[in-house]
C-alpha cells in the first residue's frame, strides 16, 4: 500500500508523525531527514544513497502541494499540520497500513461525516459577515474586506497560505453535499457568486510569483 502513495503523502506522514499527530512545528531539515528514513528509495540523494536529498523533492512538494491544499502552514522553514492536514494524516497512515494503533477513531463509516475541522469550518462560514449579507439579500454590501473574512485570510496573506485556505473552505462546503444537507446550497451559491465578484482578487493572488504577495 505503500508504494501507491504519491511523494507530497509520503512527507505529510513524516509530518505526522515528527509532530505525533499534533500541530507542533517542525524544522524542515528534520523533516527531510524523517522522509528518507522512512522511504529511503524515494527521497535519497542521487548517486549518494546514504544521504537524504534535502532540495526541491522534499521542499517542493510541501508548498506546491501541500500547503497550496492547506494541509500544512510554513515559516522560517519551519512546517506544520493544519487541522485538516492533521486528519488526513491519520487516514494516510491508516490506509497505508503504518498505524500502530490497534483501532483508529476515525473507521470508514466516519469519513461521510464532518470531520472536527469540517465541522470548525462551517460554523466560521455561516458566521461570515459575507455569508450572512448574502443570504439577507444584501450581497451587494459585500466588500473585499469581508471576502478575505470568508476566507479567514488578511489582504497581507502569502500565496501558498491564501491557496491553502481556499481549498479549506471548499473541502468544508463540499462536505455538506455528502450529508444532502439544505445548507449546501446556501453555501455554494454563496461560495459561487464571491468567487465571481472578487475574481481579480483571486487572480492577483494565483499570478503572484513566490510565497510572498
Amino acid at each position: 500500500m505503500q508504494n501507491n502513495l504519491s511523494r507530497a503523502q509520503k512527507i505529510l506522514i513524516s509530518l505526522y508523525k515528527l509532530a505525533g499527530g499534533t500541530k507542533k512545528q517542525v524544522r524542515f531539515e528534520d523533516i527531510a531527514v524523517k522522509v528518507y528514513k522512512t522511504f529511503k528509495a524515494d527521497f535519497q540523494l542521487r548517486g549518494y544513497p546514504q544521504y537524504p536529498d534535502t532540495g526541491d523533492i522534499v521542499h517542493k512538494p510541501l508548498y506546491s502541494e501541500l500547503k497550496k491544499a492547506g494541509f500544512v502552514l510554513s515559516g522560517n522553514k519551519y512546517f506544520s499540520l493544519t487541522a485538516k492536514g492533521t486528519e488526513y494524516g491519520k487516514r494516510l497512515l491508516k490506509s497505508a497500513g503504518m498505524d500502530n494503533k490497534s483501532r483508529d477513531t476515525n473507521t470508514g463509516d466516519d469519513f461521510v461525516k464532518f470531520t472536527i475541522s469540517q465541522q470548525k469550518e462551517i460554523e466560521r462560514i455561516r458566521d461570515s459577515a459575507a455569508f450572512n449579507l448574502y443570504t439577507e439579500g444584501k450581497k451587494e454590501e459585500i466588500i473585499d474586506i469581508d471576502f478575505y473574512s470568508y476566507l479567514g485570510v488578511t489582504v497581507r496573506t502569502n500565496k501558498y497560505d491564501f491557496l491553502g485556505r481556499f481549498s479549506i473552505v471548499k473541502d468544508a462546503i463540499e462536505a455538506t453535499k455528502s450529508k444532502s444537507l439544505p445548507l449546501y446550497k446556501q453555501l455554494t451559491d454563496c461560495h459561487e457568486y464571491l468567487i465571481n465578484k472578487f475574481k481579480e482578487n483571486i487572480d492577483y493572488v494565483k499570478n503572484t510569483k513566490g510565497g510572498k504577495r
